[in-house]
């Protein structure tokens, strides 16, 4: 007997699954999320909030009460055998958030239930899938709890259960990758150390790397790689401290204490008829950058807006298909990338740390390659499949679109893109009020349920383009940009006529 029929089951309340919930909440579709576990966690763990996922929480309406509550920092710093020796900039970003945000994951996490509650839906605690029963237009879900078992049919199941999720052991998925041999040590503590706490600091040394970043004005988080044979405990974080960072250090609290091995590992295939993997039920990269997380949370929102396509307006399931394309291509990047930025790290021969300190400090002097590793650890850079190859082109099709500001009407000041995006794809109109536009608009309008039209000219409402500064920054006198629900630019033309935005359109929007 089935108790409960929705669109989507999401299994698992982290980050990822908590996202895709509020997406999902926020176009209407209806959902069930479930987590074992009985109570929200209260462990820091995931710490790093990437650029691109201010954005994307921009996008959500959650981006104000994360900054409230985190610690914005605005640079690195690269210490080799304890003398400074290069800083990463983060805040020559071109982004509204040109930092990265360190915020507690269990704060991260609270924020984003608390807005998943104001929109009325709340997690199943304490409930376990334990088996699926498959069939070509949906799925049973069976669902065990203390207090009773329960059945739900779904249209999709969504495994965002996790690095041990059930779902991906339930279809024998593969989970191919490697280990890395080291084990790596991490601790929230509050500490003396007389470096700055509005900065990153990473020490690279013949005994290994510690990375320590600071969470509030009391307390740090460290890690650092432990030789492959060596035994490690709480009482040894001291000596660890200055061995490798040549400093002097007094510990006065250790809040939260583990050893953790890094492992990079992907699934064949985020899609299995009508099981979907995100986060890291599908992916598993070295906690290097802070990039697990943060991939997890841009899985759930790529997949939201696509699922509101498929259920809510009929598009065809090439649409959700897109997401499997798009995020794996996403995936096998940030594995390759913090593969190699953990082999760097975990390299600690004597005879290797003076080359190392030279590349970085030539390196980082270099505005450009500052800006490109500052960029891949922000997430700003990443693009999907069938993106423009022009090198250094700012604004193209496949990628993040910039930021931008626009003016309002009303009162004159500027607004952020992504503040006034309602979910659907927001059309960029530049009108310079020399060519008819009838038959552009009439199409638009004719698929209003789909677009957010804003029309941007020195005299437009409401909204303006003050003195053509965007159609100038652009180098377009007029034209038509198309943007996702999730930021990428779709479309881009330099005419005001409708026939090749039909023609994109298409792809993603349902046949008449």
């Amino acid at each position: 007997m089935v108790d409960k029929k929705v669109d989507v089951l999401i299994v698992g309340a982290g980050p990822t699954g908590l996202t895709l919930g509020l997406t999902l909440a926020r176009y209407g579709i209806s959902f069930e999320i479930i987590d074992r576990k009985t109570t929200p966690s209260n462990n820091s763990r995931a710490i790093g909030i990437q650029p691109r996922t201010i954005e994307v929480f921009s996008r959500l309406d959650v981006a104000k009460e994360v900054l409230g509550r985190a610690r914005t920092i605005e640079k690195g710093n690269l210490y080799f055998s304890g003398q400074w020796t290069a800083k990463l900039e983060f805040s020559r970003l071109v982004t509204p958030y040109p930092f990265v945000t360190l915020l507690r994951q269990n704060e991260t996490e609270a924020i984003l239930e608390d807005a998943l509650n104001g929109h009325g839906h709340s997690v199943q605690r304490g409930e376990s899938l334990v088996s699926l029963t498959h069939y070509p237009s949906r799925v049973l879900a069976h669902l065990e709890s203390d207090a009773s078992n329960r059945t739900i049919e779904a249209k999709y199941v969504v495994a965002a259960d996790g690095a041990n999720s059930s779902i991906r052991r339930m279809l024998a998925l593969p989970f191919s990758g490697k280990s890395f041999k080291e084990s790596w040590v991490l601790a929230d503590m509050k500490a003396k150390w007389n470096i700055s706490r509005e900065e990153v600091h990473i020490f690279f040394s013949d005994r290994g790397v510690l990375e320590v970043f600071p969470l509030t004005d009391d307390t740090i988080r460290i890690t650092g790689n432990l030789a492959s044979d060596e035994s490690f405990n709480e009482s040894e974080l001291r000596n660890l401290i200055e061995q490798r960072s040549h400093m002097d250090v007094e510990i006065d609290e250790v809040e939260w204490f583990s050893l953790f091995r890094v492992h990079n590992r992907m699934v064949d295939s985020f899609i299995h008829n009508r099981v979907i993997l995100m986060g890291d039920a599908a992916h598993i990269n070295s906690p290097v950058g802070g990039q697990g997380m943060n991939t997890g949370i841009a899985d759930s929102f790529n997949l939201g807006w696509k699922l509101w396509l498929h259920l809510k307006a009929g598009a065809p399931f090439r649409v959700v298909a897109s997401y499997r394309d798009e995020r794996e291509h996403v995936a096998r990047n940030v594995l390759q990338t913090t593969n190699v930025a953990t082999e760097v790290l975990q390299t600690t021969l004597p005879v290797f740390l003076p080359f190392q300190a030279l590349g970085a400090d030539v390196f980082t002097r270099v505005n450009l390659v500052n800006q490109k590793i500052t960029e891949r650890i922000a997430q700003l850079h990443l693009s999907y499949p069938g993106h423009s190859r022009i090198p250094f082109l700012r604004v193209a099709k496949g990628k993040i679109f910039p930021e931008i500001e626009i003016i309002r009407t009303d009162d004159g000041l500027r607004t952020k893109i992504s503040e006034i995006a309602d979910g659907r794809f927001q059309v960029l109109i530049l009108d310079d009020d020399k060519r008819d536009a009838t038959e552009l608009y009439d199409y638009l309008n004719d698929h209003q349920s789909f677009f957010q039209i804003i029309t941007l000219s020195k005299t437009s409402r409401p909204f303006f383009d003050q003195g053509n500064e965007l159609a100038k920054s652009l180098f377009m006198k007029r034209g038509v940009l198309v943007i996702r629900p999730d930021g990428y630019l779709l479309h881009k033309q330099r005419h005001l006529r409708p026939d090749s935005l039909q023609e994109t359109m298409s792809t993603w929007l349902p046949t008449p």
